[in-house]
């Protein structure tokens, strides 16, 4: 019981965590560039996933792996991070083609992956209820998601392939966050697996894409304009997107791999694709977007989506 408790607050830590921090990544987006606030997002991320690692982690574990097992346990941190980084980058991009309204419910089809991956890897096991309900709640996704009527129907024809053009582009970088998101999550989690920590194999991940964007900067400088002179305009935006990095990518994301040890990675990724709906509600009172009245029918397949896999 006591367990089942704690799954239920750090699955609901997770779903606020995660949507109020897709808010602050598309706020932060209408001043900076995707490639400029990312190794920012990532320096201010790793020191902020040592810290944690400090607290809550235990690093004597790494003293009594076999060379096999820390390769193992590298290589799952590495995947991880590098996934992570890529689906971030690709998410970025796609916040910068359609509002947020609608990335990030695309970006929960990470699920189907996530689900594919733990039977493969992790040998977990779905029932119909999961199934069924996940199917439900996946469903209210592509509502919440679909085009509008003034998208459709457009007088200026340049106007309407623009928009067409951009919605194809931020539909497909969404779809591939999605895959790359959920690659990291199930590496992450195998690496959970083999140290026993979620902390420190959180930490050495985000390392990981620091590094791979460090390098790839060498050669794009784009990736260190956060650093720049010119963008100090803007710092407070980079420090914004720093904040809910740490918070996000550095701190939510480790407890949803610890309520993936209590209740698998499946049943934690079903109940987590609640996010959109929080976040479409945020979205409406604190960023003003437009309210769809197909939120409405999305809310109720989610509520029935999550009362079958509770209750049935």
């Amino acid at each position: 019981m006591a367990d089942l408790l704690l799954w239920y607050i750090l699955v609901f830590d997770v779903i606020f965590t995660w949507a109020i921090a897709s808010l602050v990544y598309k706020r932060g987006l209408e001043k900076t560039q995707p490639k400029g606030n990312l190794f920012f997002r990532l320096c201010c991320t790793s020191l902020g996933t040592f810290i944690f690692s400090l607290i809550f982690g235990n690093y004597i574990i790494l003293e009594n792996f076999s060379n096999r097992e820390l390769v193992s346990y590298l290589i799952a941190c590495a995947i991880s991070g590098l996934s992570v980084t890529i689906g971030d980058l690709l998410y970025y991009m796609s916040l910068k083609k359609i509002d947020v309204s609608r990335t990030y419910p695309l970006v929960q089809t990470s699920l189907i992956f996530v689900i594919f991956f733990s039977i493969l890897f992790l040998n977990e096991e779905i029932t119909y209820s999961i199934l069924i309900g996940s199917a439900l709640i996946f469903s209210s996704v592509f509502i919440l998601s679909s085009k509008d009527k003034s998208e459709k129907v457009d007088t200026e024809r340049s106007l309407r392939e623009k928009v067409s053009e951009n919605l194809i582009i931020g539909v497909l970088l969404a779809i591939g966050t999605a895959f790359f998101w959920a690659l990291a999550y199930v590496s992450l989690n195998q690496a959970r697996i083999i140290s026993g920590d979620v902390f420190i194999s959180n930490f050495l991940r985000i390392c990981f894409g620091m590094i791979a964007i460090a390098i790839l900067g060498i050669f794009q400088r784009e990736y260190y304009s956060g650093f720049k002179k010119e963008n100090r305009k803007n710092l407070k935006y980079f420090i914004y997107i720093g904040i809910a990095g740490i918070l996000s990518l550095g701190f939510a994301d480790a407890l949803y791999i610890k309520a993936a040890e209590i209740n698998g990675l499946i049943l934690t990724s079903v109940f987590t694709i609640n996010t959109p709906m929080v976040q479409q509600i945020l979205s409406i009172l604190i960023l003003k977007e437009k309210f769809r009245k197909r939120f409405i029918i999305a809310v109720i397949l989610i509520i029935i989506g999550n009362y079958i896999i509770l209750f049935l």
